[in-house]
């Protein structure tokens, strides 16, 4: 057998064997609310600064963009979670239908997304947190910082790092009922709050600040939409969910609801957000949309339009919204380290729960995430995010290709559009990409490639002829 046909081996449904053990706890509902409370407070709260300052008020089509890619993308998932009920996320779905090493790839891009994802939420955290309560800490213990003239400046985030150990140890003492319960409370209160950001916000639009549209052109747009990618990748947090749901029907229903009430509300409010004050002022980025300041968008629109108390009661909602986000993305990283010490690609310490939390995964995400967001400018971040789960979705979309789960176009299109998006990004992440990914494959090559249970399947499989035939 040659190293490329190895390197390739895929799951069979004879391989996921029973999954009993799991509890099937979770309906659409709780569903839902898991896959929109990682997206809405990322995306509404945090992104809209950041992909305005790349496309200008034209950040709506960016999100109508990402929208439909997304959606072609969660047609594939939805089709998976029924050809392979067993499966966790997009790991699962590429090594059933693609192999090993690709699953191996997805798997430590997701991890790597979540972890600058989580790190990137918990910064914006704190800046909601500084506003609802007017809080007022030394520069130094804010984070690092790149001022205008591109110079870096040390810090640490001491709000960012003390959030992320709070999140942690909820979810190694809470379990995982109780998380998903805390979570759907927080999605609700959320929603209530953007309802009213929307309520007050559109009676200070001034349509003049949505001109000129595509201040960057249409190339401006595809960067904002590259960027939009992030808010959405909470339906793939979903999916490490998928086999808690009680079921198919309840993963289906969670996965169409979820994406379309986020796009609706992401539209709604960029379109909001962009007509409160111009993205450029005589040429010149406006500060709200670059910066730390885009950290924390929402709260500052509404208080540069003179809506004082709605922009801290906003900011005020912003920090339970938020730290809802923490929850779900530090609960879905370490859910995939779990599946895969299950399919032997990493030690089986990372197997090993509390209350349903793999606790080993929820202490080295915490880790990773603290130091990351203690430690890097949250623009930075932003722009690290991505590539990861872009590189996921494309492989997703070319399994559902190789299965015939969908029709053709619809996979090649998905899987087009999220690689239009991957070029779009900024080449930081390319380069980050390319360190962190060697880093992933030596892991990979060092343990997981020897310690596949799949490989010693196949390998005991191969023997049972020889041993026969001695005897």
């Amino acid at each position: 057998m040659s190293l490329l046909t190895t390197l390739m081996r895929r799951t069979t449904d004879a391989d996921f064997g029973s999954a009993a053990d799991t509890p099937k706890h979770l309906g659409w509902l709780m569903l839902t609310a898991l896959g929109i409370g990682a997206t809405i407070g990322a995306g509404i709260f945090a992104m809209p600064g950041i992909i305005a300052g790349k496309a200008g008020p034209a950040g709506i089509l960016s999100f109508v963009i990402t929208g439909i890619v997304i959606l072609i993308v969660a047609i594939c998932y939805e089709r998976f979670s029924v050809k392979v009920p067993h499966g966790v996320s997009a790991y699962s779905y590429v090594y059933y239908s693609i192999g090993e090493v690709m699953a191996w790839i997805v798997a430590f891009g997701l991890f790597l997304e979540y972890s600058f994802g989580a790190s990137a939420v918990s910064i914006a955290w704190g800046e909601y947190l500084k506003n609802a309560t007017n809080l007022k800490i030394d520069p130094f213990w804010c984070g690092p910082v790149i001022d205008h003239t591109g110079q870096f400046h040390f810090g640490v985030n001491i709000i960012a790092i003390g959030v992320i150990f709070l999140v942690s140890t909820i979810l190694l003492l809470g379990g995982v009922s109780k998380s998903a319960k805390l979570n759907f409370f927080l999605v609700i209160l959320k929603m209530t709050l953007l309802v009213v950001f929307l309520g007050f916000g559109l009676r200070h639009v001034n349509p003049a600040n949505w001109f000129p549209f595509m201040p960057h052109g249409f190339e401006g747009v595809l960067k904002g939409a590259a960027t939009a990618v992030f808010p959405y990748v909470g339906f793939d947090a979903l999916y490490t969910f998928a086999r808690e749901s009680k079921s198919l029907k309840d993963t289906r229903l969670a996965t169409y609801w979820c994406v379309g009430i986020v796009a609706f509300l992401y539209i709604s409010v960029m379109a909001v957000a962009t007509g409160l004050a111009p993205c450029y002022i005589d040429g010149k980025p406006n500060e709200l949309f670059v910066g730390t300041e885009a950290a924390a968008p929402l709260a500052k629109l509404l208080a540069s339009v003179g809506e004082g108390w709605t922009s801290q009661f906003i900011s005020f909602g912003a920090v339970l919204g938020i730290f809802n986000v923490l929850l779900v993305f530090c609960m879905g990283g370490p859910r995939i380290f779990k599946n895969m010490a299950e399919d032997g690609l990493l030690p089986p310490v990372f197997q090993k729960t509390t209350k349903g939390n793999p606790v080993l995964g929820i202490i080295l995400n915490g880790l990773i995430v603290a130091g990351i967001a203690g430690f890097v400018p949250f623009g930075s971040i932003a722009d690290m995010m991505v590539l990861g789960t872009l590189v996921a979705f494309v492989l997703v979309c070319i399994g559902a290709l190789r299965l015939k789960l969908v029709h053709p176009l619809l996979a090649i299109a998905g899987a087009v559009g999220c690689s239009i998006l991957a070029c779009n990004l900024e080449p930081m992440v390319l380069k980050v990409y390319s360190v962190t990914l060697p880093v992933g494959l030596l892991i990979y090559f060092v343990y997981g490639f020897k310690h596949s249970k799949l490989g010693k399947a196949r390998a005991m499989r191969a023997q049972e002829p020889v041993e026969t035939s001695s005897h």
